[in-house]
């Protein structure tokens, strides 16, 4: 699975060249550029698996492409992968990699969602061989089972048994290790050599832990949720383009993973521009080269979600929430029951979101404190955060379900997004800003 992922991840290598470079600088430039070349190759994994439906098909279309673009990018640049692939992190991350099977793999699916959603979804696709499921989509019978749900996981899944020839509880939750991997990957790259910051790393894995071996999605949408503010933050900061392309990415994953991706890619698709036009980015000085490689990323990570909604309207899939015109009055209608001190209150206090503001707030503290200014990835991060915040309320308040006993208890899953977001804010705020854009990188009216 890994090398068939990292080959398609080869073409975000021949395609975006400009980050070749980039990567080649250290060996945590290389973790990185390696985590965001497998996260790309399950994107494009996704949208084969979309656009052919068929999964066999899919998956020997996939594997061309795999093998064709890794034996052209040796043949291109045979100095670049030995520089690359550096056993002074490539043994370690190895070793990670064991680990993530032994984490993932050690016990079946457990969770009730995970076993009723997404693995009953990739079971379907197995038996079907088909995205498609032989339209069982719209059978009665599975209506609980949110059959409107984004398919990147279920497809992958899908095609894991396939290879296997059979579907059992364990063997397609490696699915889940094409996912950890790159996450490892990238919180190690993000650390670094700054050992005393690695309490911002350690304690988003003691938040999702639980939740990245039991088959929910809700752990591996709040790391990358993490990822795509802090790499576009990071971006905004110093103009590196491996940074931009590692957000655009983690933000494609998480709007393929759950629902809640829609949400969060509006609220940091609106915050980013607005922080740009706030920095007054000439897009003319970009180059034209750059500017090709964005389109690219862009045309990617939006394509799989893209194919999904259209699949959904030929199914004529509905989501089980019914927003719309009539949601203002159920809204109005809580609002005037009392339900959002309810919700606020669990939300708030009982989930321990208020935790996770208070220690970015102690972090912002300490930099005003010193009297550094804090750079552009921490307000990113936290407004992402405080707006999805608002949003899942939002959404509560709006829901035709019963409060109390269908969505408050899904709240210590909801909210891992808003504590990872605000721990990536608090990250940010020790990452030190370069004194000036990398080559390359966008230049501001004020220069």
């Amino acid at each position: 699975m890994l090398p068939y992922l990292f080959g398609l991840g080869a073409l975000l290598l021949l395609l975006c060249g400009s980050i070749n470079e980039e990567m080649a600088v250290s060996d945590y430039s290389a973790m990185q550029g390696v985590a965001t070349c497998l996260v790309f190759g399950i994107v494009i994994n996704h949208f084969l698996g979309l656009l052919l439906s068929d999964i066999i098909v899919s998956l020997l279309v996939g594997c061309a492409l795999s093998i064709v673009a890794f034996l052209t990018l040796a043949a291109k640049k045979r100095k670049f992968l030995p520089s690359l692939f550096r056993a002074t992190w490539l043994v370690p991350s190895l070793l990670l990699y064991v680990a993530c099977l032994y984490i993932v793999t050690s016990d079946p699916v457990s969770g009730w969602d995970a076993r009723s959603i997404w693995f009953l979804h990739g079971k379907m696709i197995f038996y079907n061989r088909s995205v498609d499921a032989g339209g069982d989509w719209t059978l009665p019978s599975i209506a609980f089972s949110h059959t409107d749900y984004p398919q990147l996981i279920p497809i992958l899944a899908a095609q894991i048994a396939s290879v296997a020839g059979y579907w059992n509880e364990f063997l397609p939750k490696l699915s889940l290790v094409a996912l950890l991997l790159p996450a490892m990957l990238l919180l190690l790259s993000i650390l670094g050599r700054k050992w005393r910051h690695s309490i911002f790393l350690i304690v988003p894995i003691l938040f999702t832990g639980p939740w990245l071996d039991n088959g929910y999605m809700d752990g591996y949408l709040a790391l990358y949720a993490g990822f795509g503010c802090f790499y576009l933050g990071r971006w905004l900061d110093n103009g590196r383009h491996l940074d931009l392309v590692t957000g655009l990415l983690a933000t494609g994953v998480v709007l393929n993973l759950k629902n809640e991706g829609m949400l969060y890619a509006l609220l940091l698709s609106a915050l980013l521009c607005l922080f740009l036009l706030h920095k007054r980015v000439r897009i003319a000085s970009l180059k034209a080269g750059r500017l090709r490689e964005g389109a690219i990323i862009l045309s990617v990570v939006a394509s799989g979600w893209i194919l999904w909604e259209w699949k959904k309207h030929l199914f004529q899939l509905k989501n089980d929430l019914q927003l719309g015109h009539n949601s203002l009055e159920r809204v109005l209608h809580r609002l005037s029951e009392g339900s959002l001190t309810v919700i606020l209150k669990h939300l708030y206090v009982v989930e321990n979101v208020n935790l996770s503001l208070g220690i970015f707030l102690l972090s912002l503290a300490y930099k005003a404190w010193n009297k550094e200014r804090p750079g552009t990835g921490a307000p990113l991060c936290a407004l992402v955060a405080m707006m999805y915040f608002s949003g899942i309320v939002t959404i509560y308040l709006a829901t035709p379900c019963d409060l109390v006993t269908f969505h408050l208890p899904t709240s210590d899953r909801t909210m891992l997004p808003v504590h990872v977001m605000l721990l990536a804010a608090s990250f940010s705020l020790f990452e030190p800003a370069d004194a000036k854009a990398e080559t390359g990188g966008f230049v501001t009216a004020n220069q």
